[in-house]
């Protein structure tokens, strides 16, 4: 592998992670569900904030179809 192929994985793996933080939704929670816009999720909580019924929070859709609370 040349340098400059190693450049571009790191370089793509970085875009790639970037991409992926930048996805962050603003939404309520609700029902036990968080919702962002018309669309409702199953969460699990990665920081510590509150996750009441009605309080708004950040969080990113994972892989498996779940939010990630990230913030509030």
């Amino acid at each position: 592998m040349s340098v400059q192929s190693l450049a571009k994985s790191i370089k793509s793996a970085v875009d790639n992670r970037v991409n992926k933080e930048a996805r962050a939704m603003r939404g309520v929670i609700s029902g036990g569900m968080f919702v962002s816009g018309a669309k409702s999720f199953p969460y699990k909580q990665a920081v510590d904030c509150n996750t009441f019924e009605g309080n708004k929070v950040w969080a990113q859709r994972a892989n498996n179809g779940k939010a990630i609370i990230v913030g509030a």
